[in-house]
């Protein structure tokens, strides 16, 4: 286990973005559904993020892959897809999330020297 993040500007990027997220909630007010998911995810995106900055572990970006992938999924699981500002923006920073988490687990495994580039 490595002792420092792979890429700090990575994981304050995944920071802002679950600040963002828990901001957005407040334009859902319509769709409640929406609201609470942004709210709750980006906090919890937010504040992983902030584990991994103090102290990182991978357990950190493992949680915030399956944040990022649940933000992606939840317009169509919670059914608030009519609702397209929530939707897109769900969507979009849900992907952002997830893909820097798993860029921040590859780099971390090069890093570490479990995988090796060909």
């Amino acid at each position: 286990m490595i002792n420092q993040v792979p890429s700090k500007g990575l994981e304050v990027t995944n920071l802002v973005l679950g600040a963002a997220l828990a901001c957005a909630a407040f334009m859902f007010s319509g769709t409640p559904a929406a609201a609470w998911n942004a709210g709750v995810t980006g906090l919890l995106i937010a504040a992983f993020s902030y584990a991994a900055l103090k102290s990182y572990a991978p357990w950190t970006e493992w949680s915030n892959l399956a944040l990022g992938c649940w933000v992606v999924a939840a317009p169509f699981l919670l059914n608030f897809v009519s609702a397209e500002l929530a939707t897109w923006t769900h969507v979009l920073l849900g992907a952002c999330v997830a893909s820097i988490a798993a860029s921040q687990l590859l780099l971390g495994r090069f890093s570490s020297g479990t995988l090796s580039p060909r």
